[in-house]
């Protein structure tokens, strides 16, 4: 490995201390590996040239990456991202600059697939207005909150990758009567395979009690659950969303829960993050919200950090990392010198 090998790490991983916010994030691999990095001195969203131009891997939180960002760029070859959206990359402008990009599905898939499964117990149980009930000293109320169970009901899943299947398999012990996914790249075959029930998107939302978002934000779901699309869920029904805010449209949601399409939501990231002081979400009584950040564990930020560490261990080898997501990026040659050049 070429001593010049440099790795750069955003400075919202740092507290106000100087220190690493996450406990055990995995920076120590890169001392071990004898890899030179360094924080980036500002916290920029987007990130410009100037924060890359010296460095060969930049690990990354929510930090915006545009075609301006990787603007005369030659060195880079990876941009490493924490956790498993990628929406605030633009991945064609990242494959042209031959920068790499990778997301860590494995370390996410339990914190928000049992994030999810909190949220929805959550709206079963009523835990937040019940909550209220004795903060506000009104006892007697409580007979007209009545919850429900996931059992017997059906459930539907808006997406099946790592944390859809993940979903699927910790529902299991709470009986469901059925699972319905929707999902382009799920084949029948492996629907059947998984124990559940590939089915459209108009079916999905009329049968299902609890329907979960689990796509990523891209063209095709913007904006995928709209007015139309809530109007057909039942009246019993409760939206749990852990995915991206504008998947769903915030302004139809807020007309269904005030107007009673549905009977709640649980709503861990928004339109616009943070929310308004005054957006209509926040005084609904029949929605859980959470400051995206509802899967957020010690255990998380462990193994994204060290997922984070691994690939750019990797790209100092010259080797691909896991889960790249501009996969286009691999066969061009501008990609393969850099990787040959960290190999000899």
């Amino acid at each position: 490995m070429p001593n010049e090998f440099h790795v750069a790490l955003v400075a919202d991983l740092l507290g106000s201390d100087g220190e690493v916010v996450f406990k055990d994030f995995g920076i120590n691999q890169l001392d071990e590996a004898g890899v030179s990095h360094a924080f980036l001195a500002e916290d920029r969203s987007p990130v410009t040239p100037d924060q890359l131009a010296d460095f060969d891997v930049v690990i990354s939180m929510g930090q915006a990456y545009t075609r301006d960002s990787l603007t005369g760029i030659d060195r880079l070859a990876l941009i490493a991202r924490t956790g498993v959206g990628y929406d605030m990359i633009d991945l064609e402008a990242a494959t042209e600059a031959d920068v790499m990009v990778t997301i860590t599905p494995e370390a996410t898939r339990r914190p928000v697939a049992s994030a999810t499964l909190a949220l929805m117990l959550g709206l079963c149980h009523r835990v937040t207005i019940k909550d209220a009930i004795v903060r506000k000293h009104s006892w007697d109320t409580r007979f007209d909150h009545m919850g429900c169970e996931i059992r017997g009901r059906e459930v539907g899943l808006i997406g099946m990758g790592m944390i859809g299947r993940e979903v699927v398999r910790l529902l299991a012990p709470f009986e469901p009567s059925g699972i319905l996914v929707t999902d382009p790249a799920v084949s029948t075959e492996e629907a059947a395979r998984l124990g559940v029930t590939l089915v459209n998107l108009e079916t999905l939302l009329n049968r299902s009690t609890f329907v979960s978002i689990h796509c990523p934000l891209n063209e095709h779901t913007r904006y995928l659950v709209g007015s139309r699309e809530l109007r057909m869920m039942r009246s019993d029904a409760f939206l749990i969303n852990t995915a991206r805010g504008a998947i769903v449209d915030q302004s139809a949601l807020e007309q269904a829960l005030q107007e009673g399409w549905i009977a709640g939501a649980a709503i861990d990231v928004f339109e616009q993050e943070p929310p308004d002081a005054d957006d209509p979400l926040l005084s609904l009584p029949n929605v859980i919200l959470a400051p995206h950040a509802s899967c957020w564990t010690h255990e998380l930020f462990r193994d994204i950090g060290h997922d984070c560490m691994k690939a750019a261990l990797a790209v100092s080898r010259g080797e691909e990392p896991p889960y790249v997501v501009n996969r286009a990026v691999l066969e061009r040659s501008g990609l393969r010198k850099k990787l040959e050049k960290f190999s000899t």
